[in-house]
């Protein structure tokens, strides 16, 4: 059942993987996947990101087309594997109807299914924790039978922790959950000291990115994060981007609810995915208020923990010979019809290269802002950029289309008498929008228009 359940994942999830263009922080992967391996290995130093997807996608950009389709392959097989260990975690505490319950809401995710489409390492991330998960329950499930020491399920433990902390370095969160996990609940209680050695041998194989981690954390600390304190609805939006729908959230909630309440007195099969989903879900959010961090994608490896909860709530909610059927059934329906695989994400840099290309004479200037957005400009404007030779900066600038760094408004020749403007952001690193208020200062503004989702373009012309 389970390849079964792979196969079939993975044919869904290699479906569509080119109806949206590339877009959001993917550009950033997919060009420095196409660099050398001394820049490569040099921007690494100062990312935000550990290495270890931007080194398979360097060796898998070599081997397929430079094309959105094929560059989010890697992330769509992560995502599919990721119903295996999900399987194996529902089958251990709520039966194969559990199992397959929670693989199937997994997979009619649209959640999951849009981030199965991006070139980036969250799909890895999450295959990554719920393999750990299912790790430390077997290794509990092994010390029963055999209570001396099991090195190969450490050793798939630990290797599963290193996927995650080196995919992300949001992955140390699912290295502090599985500690609490094995404290918290009665089942992993016997495996702490295996558990705290298999995280200590984490932390010995993560050693080499240790500097970067220290000096971005202490970055972010020092200055923030790009995002704000969270509204108070904000748990509840996440558990309804996890659900597909707001009414189908209120189902699944409840459903949880009342089973919670039913078997308060025994809660062991519902234990391990209770913590797996809430510790996160609220603590995240509480430490937002100091520390904003609360976006869906750093919550993403919570998601797999909330539909194992829900596919055993469904199991054990009521008892009788119809409901653990019929509960389970009811809930990937819900799922299936809320699920359009084939939704546009309604992202389009090509509509600003369109624009700019419409409006751009022999004189114009190109401005755009944030410079990052510089990367995304050019894929669409030529996916063959990512591999020249040069930095993309210094093309880009041969070209007449100037990223601007911080607040201030290059230096433009004077034969220049048409600048566009792409706003992608601008405020984020010119919160006092300086270089727009040069640009009206020195030039009429002839035309605007949001050429793309949170876009604006500008035209100006010389007074």
């Amino acid at each position: 059942m389970v390849a079964a359940l792979v196969l079939a994942n993975l044919c869904l999830k290699l479906a569509w993987t080119g109806v949206n263009e590339l877009g959001g922080d993917e550009p950033f992967t997919v060009y420095w996947s196409q660099r050398s391996w001394a820049e490569l290995f040099r921007m690494l130093r100062t990312e935000n990101n550990p290495p270890l997807y931007f080194l398979l996608m360097h060796g898998w950009q070599a081997l397929v087309p430079l094309d959105a389709a094929w560059l989010r392959v890697p992330s769509a097989v992560f995502s599919a594997l990721t119903v295996w260990p999900l399987f194996l975690l529902g089958k251990r505490f709520g039966g194969p109807a559990g199992g397959l319950t929670a693989a199937l809401l997994f997979t009619f995710s649209q959640h999951n299914y849009a981030f199965a489409h991006e070139v980036r390492a969250y799909p890895l991330l999450v295959l990554a924790c719920t393999w750990a998960v299912w790790q430390l329950v077997r290794l509990a499930d092994d010390g029963q039978r055999l209570p001396s020491l099991r090195p190969a399920t450490i050793g798939w433990l630990v290797a599963a922790n290193v996927v995650a902390t080196w995919a992300h370095y949001f992955g140390w969160l699912m290295v502090g959950l599985e500690v609490v996990l094995v404290f918290a609940v009665p089942l992993l209680r016997p495996v702490r000291a295996k558990m705290l050695g298999a995280a200590l041998l984490t932390v010995a194989c993560s050693i080499p990115l240790m500097g970067v981690l220290w000096d971005r954390a202490g970055s972010s600390l020092g200055q923030g994060t790009w995002l704000g304190a969270p509204s108070w609805e904000e748990p509840y939006n996440m558990v309804m981007r996890w659900s597909n729908a707001p009414v189908v959230a209120v189902l699944f909630l409840g459903l949880v609810g009342a089973t919670v309440v039913r078997m308060r007195h025994n809660l062991q099969d519902l234990a391990i995915p209770l913590w797996w989903t809430f510790l996160p879900l609220l603590a995240m959010f509480g430490i937002s208020f100091l520390f904003p961090v609360y976006l869906d994608r750093y919550l993403l490896f919570a998601a797999p923990g909330f539909y194992l909860l829900v596919a055993l709530a469904a199991r054990h909610s009521w008892p009788g010979k119809w409901a653990p059927i019929l509960l389970p059934a009811g809930c990937v329906l819900a799922m299936a019809f809320t699920f359009k695989p084939w939704q546009d994400n309604g992202v389009h840099p090509s509509r600003v290269v369109g624009q700019v290309k419409a409006w751009r004479g022999p004189h114009t200037a190109v401005l755009i802002q944030p410079a990052w957005y510089g990367i995304t400009y050019a894929w669409a404007l030529d996916p063959l950029l990512y591999r020249g030779a040069a930095p993309l900066e210094i093309t880009l600038r041969e070209a007449g289309i100037l990223p601007v760094e911080g607040a201030r408004v290059p230096v433009l020749d004077s034969t220049i008498t048409t600048v566009a403007h792409v706003d992608a952001w601008a405020s984020l690193t010119d919160p006092e929008g300086n270089v727009l208020r040069t640009l009206r200062d020195r030039f009429v503004q002839e035309d605007s228009v949001e050429a793309d989702r949170k876009v604006m373009l500008r035209l100006f012309r010389r007074r």
